[in-house]
């Protein structure tokens, strides 16, 4: 009996000493209390937050990435930031990086991130592009909508929902649309997204990357 008790002890004891499990996230789905939990997010506990993840590995000190295919994230709209995340943990948006990097991150700790970069500086276009018709007026034809009725006049992102394009890195840019239009990403509410990239030329994607996107990146040498 005594035996029987100190092994009961023991056990406790070595399940007390297991880092605690992280609960399961459910898929995400737009509530008011999902945009009470993102309007909580604190702009200093995320930038620890991004200092303890390492987050500055892809995406650079102050969101702004260091090569061209990976995603800028300073100035992004922060509930668009906070879906990606939770996206990724539910794996409704597939990254084997990503999915690793938010695995054990709560739902408290995702919206502080997304506050932290949301709150900086973003990247500025390239310049000198005259915006494509697809930007300004859209295509009635195929039923399209100007980008910047939706992603705003400079493409500096609109409500909780539309995403920041201007700055944004060109080659991820360029990926992230023809995913969309290859069906190879689908967590665009609604399937918008992939309607509107599915109407699109490579040429048409190239152009709208061009006026959006911020300079290149310089290769060192």
């Amino acid at each position: 009996m005594k035996t029987t008790i100190t092994l009961a002890f023991g056990l406790l004891a070595a399940l007390a000493s297991v880092p605690a499990v992280p609960a399961e996230i459910a898929p995400f789905a737009w509530s008011r209390s999902t945009l009470d939990l993102i309007a909580s997010g604190d702009v200093t506990r995320g930038g620890e937050i991004a200092q303890k993840e390492k987050c500055q590995k892809c995406h650079g000190d102050a969101g702004i990435a260091e090569d061209d295919e990976s995603t800028n994230i300073a100035g992004q709209v922060a509930a668009y930031s906070f879906k990606q995340l939770v996206d990724y943990r539910t794996e409704v948006r597939e990254n084997r990086d990503m999915k690793k990097a938010v695995r054990s991150l709560s739902l408290q700790e995702m919206a502080d991130l997304a506050a932290h970069y949301a709150a900086q500086a973003p990247e500025a276009p390239a310049g000198g592009v005259e915006p494509p018709k697809l930007v300004t007026e859209g295509d009635e034809g195929r039923l399209l909508l100007a980008c910047n009725t939706c992603h705003g006049k400079n493409g500096e992102g609109m409500g909780f929902e539309v995403p920041a394009l201007a700055g944004q890195k060109g080659g991820h840019f360029d990926e992230t649309m023809s995913a969309f239009r290859d069906g190879d990403r689908g967590n665009d509410q609604f399937g918008r997204m992939r309607f509107v990239a599915s109407q699109l030329s490579p040429k048409e994607i190239a152009a709208i990357t061009a006026f959006y996107a911020a300079p290149p990146t310089e290769e060192e040498e």
